[in-house]
């Protein structure tokens, strides 16, 4: 992840969470979408920091119900509960989720 640019759009506090969402959307691009022409973007407005995570899959994302036995199957749960909204692309190909940016000193 690329720390010194969301240090250079003043989003140091979201470092921690971005980062670990981020790890989630890849691992799952590389174990369940082929693990081929994974590509990242994200942006920022005014109040979100938008990650999307695209992989060559068309087999849609699903988030698993998963117990304390489970070994994997976590990742789209962790992106829940971080993310403010967070979906999956028409075609299956792209997870998008949406970080809420702390309010700002005017």
């Amino acid at each position: 992840m690329n720390c010194a640019l969301l240090t250079l759009w003043d989003l140091r506090p979201c470092i921690d969470v971005a980062a670990l969402v981020l790890t989630e959307l890849v691992t799952n691009a590389f174990q369940h979408g082929g693990g081929e022409d994974v590509t990242v973007t994200w942006c920022a407005d005014r109040t979100h920091l938008i990650i999307q995570v695209e992989d060559s899959s068309p087999v849609r994302p699903v988030l698993r119900t998963v117990d304390e036995a489970s070994e994997g199957g976590r990742g789209l749960s962790i992106v829940e509960a971080l993310a403010d909204k967070w979906g999956v692309s028409e075609d299956g190909h792209t997870v998008h989720c949406a970080l809420a940016l702390p309010e700002r000193a005017a």
